[in-house]
């Protein structure tokens, strides 16, 4: 029954009627280092962003489209549409901060935002920006923050797009995008469904997405946009096998430690925005209400938890050059296990940047209070040189800083520490990146950050602690080509992090690899486009001081084709192309959780031109 539903979404989807479909975007995103709307300042030489393709796979996951960004540290547990989280440079996925449109999504209740429940089909640009950011974006900032837009469009341009696929492990999803622009306004959404029986066993899953964004001019009065996402996904829980990953040959990792678990993620997000003035002088206020909610069977009951954001923010724009802001948010969380408890914070935020010939020197301060943490002052200070077209140097030091979250200050089964309150970093980087008018380029960045008062579980109470102190440092480099038919790039981070508790010796953190690699190629022949990528990662442990379980170094690759013919494009892949038996996260309790070995994908985009 459930492939003839499918097979009747499919045709269904295929026999809408088709638009004039144009890929262009407005150059009206900002660079997440500045967040001056109407102002592009120079990007560090360490940031990055992507553009991505308006004819994704229709079963495109957020965190396969992260890859290949350097920065970023996707870990991913139960396969594609397993838990996925993303962190930067030694720190934990909950001092990433992850924002859609310049609003942050609301992380669950250990302060992590779960990067699969997103739908990947209405998202035109992501953006990376490494290291401290509580400048600008307060809490949860430490690492970095990871910005996704939803697509836009440019003026004139009409779009409709339905697409399909099927892969391995019966898997199949069908995707419908459409949308139009004028000077008046522009209307795009995206929508999604799909079905998969799952690599392991107790692993299969149902997701259904949409997402949209309209935006209106209006006039002298401004420019109005509305931002919406909804996404639901059902899946069981495997919870790891209980086959040593020695064993592994890619049938006996396919056993689960339950048969019976499974969880249902729901994300509702709505988030409307308006800006206005001129030149000398700009405003952009939003306002956003979103949710993040679970429902599990786990453990033999029924457990669920709902985390609620509403927030609100207010800037003013002067000259380009200099912003001014205030930020507001509450959070509530509902669980039946952690109970019903609210958190609020309020921020006030400014950011000038001074023009020095060919460099930018951008200071910027922010002053938060949160109603379990008392005032909290995040300095920055930032400048980018570019003396030639070819060239950019940057550097930046600032202060940054993690509240307690949920999880920290309800844990049912311990109180946390008397006294608990927000971890600090001090950050410092710096970074080089060269362009060569044919075409190569290359960066180099190195960073270093030192932690005071990390919150950890204490292995006595199990209470959350300002426990730690903790280090770490490490270097950046990526290489590539990208004009004409033929592009690549290559790319490794090393990097060593470090923590000790008390006045006990420094020790390697857990799950601190200590190389990641990135490789991306593509090749445009005879009509098709080809396109490989891989990533490794190094051994790292789920204990300190490399104990407990061992995660062996793995490399992975993926190859794609595609041709288009007309209006259809038919593309087919092939993910973890070696057939590698691994694993990219383990714990003590239910050991290693495996990932899909050798996928195979086929599926076809239908648009008109």
């Amino acid at each position: 029954m459930k492939n003839r539903s499918s097979l009747l979404t499919f045709l269904l989807c295929l026999s809408i009627q088709q638009l004039r479909a144009e890929e262009k975007t407005v150059p009206e995103v900002f660079f997440s280092v500045s967040r001056a709307a109407p102002y592009r300042s120079l990007a560090p030489a360490d940031a990055r962003s992507a553009e991505l393709p308006v004819q994704a796979p229709a079963g495109a996951a957020v965190p396969d489209l992260l890859d290949g960004l350097l920065p970023l540290n996707v870990r991913r547990l139960n396969g594609q549409d397993g838990l996925a989280t993303v962190s930067m440079r030694g720190f934990q996925a909950k001092q990433t901060a992850v924002y859609l449109d310049d609003v942050r999504l609301p992380p669950d209740i250990t302060g992590t935002t779960d990067l699969s429940v997103l739908p990947a089909g209405g998202l035109g640009r992501v953006e990376a920006l490494p290291g401290a950011a509580s400048a600008l974006y307060g809490s949860g900032a430490e690492g970095g923050v990871l910005q996704l837009f939803t697509r836009r469009l440019a003026p004139g341009t009409r779009l409709a797009q339905a697409g399909a696929e099927v892969s391995s492990y019966d898997s199949g999803s069908c995707s419908l995008k459409a949308g139009a622009a004028g000077r008046g306004g522009e209307l795009f959404v995206a929508g999604a469904s799909g079905h998969s029986g799952g690599f392991q066993q107790n692993s299969s899953s149902d997701r259904d997405s949409a997402s949209g964004r309209a935006a209106l001019a209006l006039g002298g009065a401004g420019r109005l946009s509305l931002t919406g996402l909804y996404s639901r996904l059902r899946t069981g829980l495997p919870s790891g096998t209980p086959v040593p990953i020695a064993r592994w040959n890619g049938s006996r990792e396919k056993a689960a430690n339950s048969l019976t678990d499974r969880q249902t993620s729901r994300r509702e997000f709505l988030a409307s925005s308006w800006s206005g003035g001129g030149e000398r002088l700009s405003l952009k206020a939003d306002f956003s209400l979103s949710s993040n909610g679970i429902e599990a069977f786990q453990w033999g009951s029924f457990n669920g938890s709902r985390v609620t954001d509403r927030t609100a923010s207010v800037r003013a724009s002067l000259d380009g050059t200099t912003v001014l802001g205030a930020e507001t948010s509450a959070s509530s969380l509902e669980s039946g296990t952690y109970g019903d408890h609210r958190l609020s914070s309020f921020g006030l935020f400014a950011q000038k940047t001074l023009r020095l010939g060919r460099a930018e020197l951008t200071p910027a301060a922010r002053l938060d209070r949160g109603s379990y943490y008392a005032g909290r002052v995040s300095p920055e200070l930032g400048v980018v040189y570019a003396p030639v077209a070819s060239w950019k140097f940057s550097a930046s030091f600032g202060r940054a800083f993690q509240a307690p979250t949920f999880a920290d200050l309800y844990n049912p089964w311990a109180a946390p520490a008397p006294g608990l309150k927000p971890e600090t970093s001090l950050d410092s980087q710096a970074a080089a990146w060269y362009g060569s008018p044919s075409g190569w380029y290359a960066s180099i960045a190195g960073h270093y950050s030192d932690i005071k008062d990390r919150i950890a579980l204490d292995p006595v109470t199990w209470g959350a602690a300002n426990l730690d102190a903790a280090y770490s440092y490490g270097l950046e480099a990526e290489t590539g080509f990208k004009p004409g038919p033929f592009s690549f790039s290559a790319g490794c981070a090393a990097g060593v992090s470090r923590a000790r508790t008390g006045g006990g010796a420094y020790r390697l953190l857990n799950f601190s690899p200590a190389r990641r690699f990135t490789l991306q190629a593509a090749l445009k022949a005879a009509g098709a486009l080809f396109k490989l990528g891989g990533r490794g990662v190094s051994e790292q442990y789920t204990g300190r001081a490399r104990s407990g379980v061992r995660l062996p170094e793995y490399w992975v690759f993926g190859l794609k084709a595609s041709r288009a013919f007309g209006m259809v494009e038919l593309w087919g892949g092939i993910d973890n192309l070696l057939d590698r038996h691994y694993a990219e996260t383990a714990d003590a309790f239910n050991g290693w959780f495996p990932q899909p070995g050798r996928t195979f994908s086929a599926g076809l985009n239908w648009r008109l031109l």
